[in-house]
């Protein structure tokens, strides 16, 4: 993707309209077509997937818990993903033709059923594939070279969804005074999500800036890639439980991790508290918070790319993996304009 002369990112706007952002989720299990759980294939314009699971335990006069699905889809997008609702006595596929909503930009059409004996769990799909729209450039792009680049790979960082405006320092508030701050146990856990978030993108920010993100050092854990059949470095998701790295590459962790303060980012500020903490004592912190460490790659490699360019726009098409974002894809090659903000204000 061509840069300016002064080095800045072409700008493009993305979510002019809902259909300009298409998701449709990968799933690929086999049905039993027995079983106590109806499995219902939804295509959803600008909804989030929690109203859509409430609409759905409405309409099926059941417990929100007895509604499944495999992953968080965008609001102002058409998205299409899998559901599962428990019906006890099921004896056949349901008859979905009545099951929609259409409330002006609102739309919800179950445009498929099966039947299947468990509920649908989150992550237990393979990916997502993308069909995103990006109007008005303001630069030339070429789709070959442009498909490309995306087929390179990117750092594969948490989206700026995942912090919202406040979530951060809300988070690093209650983990430093949590003993005296009581949350609930949904509040803990994405506050507990939020952090590892976060420190697993300050490690992986240190990896770009001297190129070693898709490197393997020594000592580095590795991952399988899901699109090349490869396997490529692994950072932590932080928690309780044995160091993995060893050699060059703990050393460079260890680094970054005693190195970095919240002051640096200005976020002691924005907690109104003088403190600072190192992103190691962060780490030190959730140790004791009880919770376990994880993994997730460093490196994100797309699939089945494609390019299409008309007179003031691009439409990309691509496939990632689960917990991939495409706006931090988008966002190595553009300065992305989101226009759904509007919607939001």
């Amino acid at each position: 993707m061509p840069r300016r002369q002064n080095g800045a990112l072409p700008s493009a706007l993305i979510k002019a309209y809902p259909e300009d952002w298409q998701v449709t989720e990968i799933y690929d299990r086999g049905f039993r077509e027995e079983g106590e759980h109806a499995y219902l294939y939804v295509e959803k314009r600008c909804l989030s997937t929690i109203p859509v699971a409430q609409w759905l335990s409405e309409r099926f006069q059941i417990p929100l818990i007895d509604v499944g699905y495999a992953g968080m889809k965008d609001k102002y997008a058409l998205t299409r993903q899998w559901f599962s609702v428990r019906q006890p006595g099921l004896a056949g596929r349901l008859d979905v033709q009545e099951l929609m909503l259409n409330q002006g930009d609102e739309q919800i059409k179950v445009l498929a059923s099966h039947r299947h004996h468990r509920k649908l769990r989150r992550g237990e799909h393979q990916g997502n594939r993308f069909r995103i729209t990006l109007r008005e450039p303001d630069s030339a792009i070429d789709c070959q070279a442009f498909a490309k680049q995306i087929q390179a790979g990117f750092p594969n960082y948490f989206g700026p969804q995942r912090f919202g405006r406040h979530n951060l320092g809300d988070a690093l508030a209650w983990l430093r005074h949590r003993r005296r701050r009581k949350v609930s146990q949904q509040v803990r856990g994405w506050h507990l999500s939020v952090l590892r978030s976060w420190i697993f993108n300050q490690l992986l920010a240190d990896r770009v800036t001297d190129g070693t993100w898709q490197e393997v050092l020594e000592g580095d854990v590795l991952t399988p890639c899901s699109s090349s059949g490869g396997e490529v470095p692994a950072g932590p998701l932080w928690g309780r439980g044995r160091e993995t790295l060893s050699g060059e590459a703990l050393r460079r962790q260890q680094q970054t991790l005693a190195a970095s303060a919240l002051a640096d980012s200005g976020l002691a500020r924005n907690l109104n508290d003088p403190e600072t903490m190192s992103l190691g004592e962060v780490c030190e912190a959730l140790e004791y918070a009880g919770v376990d460490r994880g993994q997730r790659p460093l490196a994100v490699v797309p699939w089945d790319v494609q390019c299409e360019r008309a007179t003031s726009a691009v439409t990309l098409s691509f496939s990632l993996p689960v917990g991939a974002y495409a706006t931090v894809m988008l966002a190595n090659h553009f300065d992305l304009q989101d226009k759904s903000v509007e919607h939001r204000l």
